[in-house]
């Protein structure tokens, strides 16, 4: 008898560890274990919940003793060979553990060490011994880990009961999350042997008409039927049963059934190039607020289905979901899953499970929903790909518009990148011609792009408030005489951005971060738009005892009560995260889609890419916040953020109208954003750009210090820092390389901690990151058991970076 050959296994758990574990592969699991299944494998003193990335022969090079995996959790392997080679490439990009990395493509909802159940089916066969009695301690549904428990057999040897069909899964979070299901009744067959009631009587008749019916069918044509269909269940004559059913988060959202427009001539020439492309290919759709986006995508998708190939679809923020699967639920009904922060995490395992199980082709989501598992992926598109939203900021820091673009080519599927302001980034791309640039610059049924008024708030006397010009309320006027609607974009939110006190000049800051508080004035409460640290606004001065404090600035919730004391007799909502939480965000949109809000006030919420045909006039109250960023791409952000919101006017067939406030008049983003002139501000942004080295020229990684203690976080940085010139001055071939600091960052505390960073340029991809992982092995930041000198300070590396601040 030959001997079994000896396999190793490299797992990713989620501990902060950056490469897989090395287990051995034990013989009772032998032709057991494969890529992609979740184990269990022990870790220190405890045993943890792993991806398996790799199966091999070859042996670990490691001295020390390589432990066995404990134990199969799911034998079904989650993720397949491409899955997984994208989180090895996410891993190794942004220099992110992989336990981290495998945490976002296995979310909670779907692991499944402590949600899986068994549920105990009916079974005529013979089982072996030990599965007879971990059968007999199954009575109606148990979780597999008490299962296992009881029966003190592993997870290996208790899936031998799903092979055999003794027993079917069920995924039950044990904080409650639970698959939903919908109680269905059929008649039995059984003849009453005594008189039945008036309803009990009408409940049988239904059934007999429809064969079989669910507990919300019965309830549409029979009032509160739930004594008596319990009382003919109880008589034998119903038989009850239970099935899975999705919770949709859209559910009370009313969609009409579509009718394809006709394709105006740029549409169809976007649409063929898009489907003539065979495999991987990437596309820049970049077409003007408006011009019809999103048709393209639809009847792109509709090509895709009929080939059998499936699409993800990624959005930059929850804002924009309601209307956008609106959109996509009237061509495509229910075959779209939803992924994204704003759902309950009930709602989230229903989505990620139907995903899973390809009972759908079609995947809407934010920036997460780039781990989706989706088989048979033929298409992603990004819509607004421009937004920083895509970019994740806490763990791996990824950005979503790039991973999408790398799983488009190891899927072999087709990547559409759409925005009416694209990146600089992709637009240099489609300039060097690396991805197609797709070209749409006329409004469907040849709308007119709204003119865009420019006013010079410098001098000017016809302030009311000393907030809005006479030709925004002019503008606004108007529109209000013609039954149209306004919106007015200020992208503050509050009353105000601080509170003063006029006699000693005290400014109320926050205690944890180096920004002031903001004013609430429905919450009388001062708070952090950071750390979210609040107190209540007290009546006089905490430094001089006066009570002479007041809020200066306007944020939005000013503004809403400005625009009501101005127009006492029109309906203002304010759209922003103080309102668009929870369901207030679908009753806001939904009020403005039915003309029941006159003006709408809100943050940068109300620029991304809402379709409201009555809206003709949009003002932006103060276009300056942004420019005045300290950051290489505040122009880029002011006109992409003035060209969105100015793009929510004149989308019906009434013509619209843009009025932008500013003490800036002169400045170059502002002017082209008042042409509607995208490829003049990229052309005079691109000039800028390349001669100061930042991107789109040059690449560029962050390592950012954050700690409690000031002199270790400087102590850190400076190490580093010091670390990387010296790297330099040994090293040939990286005199281009730029390293900038340390330096304080521009917000210098955020939630107690002092924060600063240091920056590293380079034209040369490859160079940038061979410096900085020169620099972070060196500093032992692989290795957090070798960390001793800096274990009190976090450092966290940012490839290609979009927050500086």
């Amino acid at each position: 008898m030959s001997e079994t050959k000896q396999l190793w296994a490299e797992v990713a758990v989620d501990v902060p560890v950056f490469a897989a574990l090395s287990y051995a592969v034990p013989p009772a699991f032998a032709g057991m274990i494969r890529a992609g299944q979740l184990v269990q494998v022990p870790f220190r003193n405890k045993s943890k919940t792993g991806l398996v990335m790799r199966v091999t022969a070859e042996a670990p090079d490691f001295e020390g003793k390589i432990r066995d995996i404990l134990d199969i959790v799911d034998r079904n392997p989650l993720l397949n060979e491409t899955g997984l080679n994208f989180l090895k490439f996410v891993s190794e990009y942004y220099m992110s553990p992989m336990g981290e990395v495998m945490r976002l493509a296995v979310p909670s909802a779907a692991r499944v060490e402590g949600i899986k159940w068994y549920v105990r089916t009916p079974y005529d066969g013979v089982l072996e011994e030990d599965l007879s009695a971990a059968y007999a301690l199954i009575e109606d549904k148990i979780p597999l880990h008490l299962l296992r428990e009881k029966s003190d057999l592993p997870f290996a040897r208790l899936s031998e009961l799903e092979s055999l069909g003794a027993v079917d899964v069920e995924y039950v979070d044990e904080s409650a999350l639970k698959p939903k299901t919908e109680a269905f009744f059929k008649l039995s067959g059984k003849e009453p042997e005594s008189r039945v009631g008036a309803k009990q009587d009408e409940i049988l008749t239904l059934l007999h008409e429809l064969k079989e019916a669910s507990m919300e069918e019965i309830k549409a044509r029979v009032n509160s039927p739930y004594s008596s269909l319990k009382s003919l269940e109880e008589r034998g004559l119903l038989i009850r049963w239970e099935v899975e059913v999705y919770r949709d988060p859209f559910k009370d959202a009313v969609v009409d059934t579509a009718i394809s427009p006709s394709l105006t001539e740029q549409q169809s020439r976007a649409l063929s190039a898009i489907n003539a492309a065979n495999g991987f290919g990437a596309f820049l759709l970049h077409g003007v607020t408006g011009s019809g986006k999103t048709m393209v995508y639809v009847e792109a998708i509709r090509a895709l289905r009929a080939a059998g190939e499936r699409a993800l679809i990624l959005l930059p923020e929850i804002a924009l979901t309601p209307q956008f699967v609106g959109v996509f639920r009237s061509f495509f009904g229910d075959d779209i899953a939803v992924l994204h922060s704003g759902l309950s995490q009930a709602q989230k395992f229903d989505q990620w499970r139907r995903i899973q199980k390809s009972d759908v082709s079609i995947v809407i989501g934010a920036r997460s929903a780039v781990f989706a598992p989706i088989e048979n992926l033929g298409m992603i598109i990004v819509d607004e790909e421009h937004d920083p939203s895509f970019k994740q900021e806490e763990g791996p820091r990824y950005n979503a518009r790039d991973l999408a673009l790398m799983r488009g080519k190891l899927e072999g599927a087709r990547v559409i990148l759409g925005s009416a302001t694209p990146s600089l980034e992709s637009f240099q791309n489609a300039l060097e011609g690396r991805i197609t640039l797709l070209r749409m610059p006329i409004r469907v049924q040849s709308r007119p792009l709204p003119p865009v008024s420019v006013v010079d708030m410098r001098r000017r006397s016809d302030l009311a408030y000393g907030v809005l010009s006479g030709p925004l309320l002019d503008s606004m006027t108007k529109s209000f005489m013609a039954a149209k609607q306004s919106i007015l974009f200020l992208n503050r939110r509050g009353y105000s951005p601080c509170v003063v006190c006029s006699s000693c000049g005290f400014k109320f800051m926050c205690s944890q971060c180096d920004v002031s508080l903001t004013y609430h004035r429905r919450q009388e409460s001062l708070r952090c738009h950071h750390c979210d640290f609040s107190v209540r606004l007290p009546e006089t001065c905490p430094e001089c005892t006066e009570a002479t404090i007041g809020p200066m600035g306007v944020g939005t919730e000013k503004l809403e009560e400005i625009l009501g004391e101005l127009f006492p007799n029109r309906r203002v909502e304010r759209l922003d995260r103080d309102t668009g939480t929870g369901g207030g965000l679908q009753n806001i949109l939904k009020k403005v889609n039915d003309g029941e809000v006159d003006i709408l006030v809100g943050t940068q919420m109300v620029t991304k890419g809402h379709d409201f045909p009555g809206v003709t006039t949009v003002g932006v109250v103060l276009a300056d916040m942004s420019l005045n960023f300290p950051d290489f791409r505040a122009a880029e952000r002011t006109f992409q953020l003035l060209t969105q919101v100015a793009g929510r006017a004149g989308r019906g067939d009434d013509p619209g109208e843009v009025v932008v406030q500013t003490y800036s008049p002169e400045h170059y983003s502002l002017e082209t954003a008042a042409r509607h002139d995208f490829e003049g501000f990229a052309e005079r942004e691109l000039a800028l750009r390349k001669e100061l080295k930042y991107p789109p020229f040059a690449h560029m990684i962050a390592i950012k210090f954050e700690a409690t203690l000031e002199g270790a976080v400087i102590q850190a940085a400076r190490d580093y820092a010091t670390t990387a010139r010296r790297i330099l001055r040994k090293e040939s071939g990286l005199s281009d390389v730029v390293v900038v600091g340390p330096a304080i960052a521009p917000i210098e505390k955020l939630r107690g901690r002092t924060r600063y960073q240091l920056l590293f340029r380079c034209s040369d991809r490859s160079k940038v990151r061979r410096v900085v992982g020169s620099v972070l092995n060196h500093e032992k930041y692989f290795d957090p058991a070798g960390k001793t000198e800096h274990r009190n300070v976090r450092i966290v590396v940012d490839i290609d970076p979009l927050n500086l601040l």
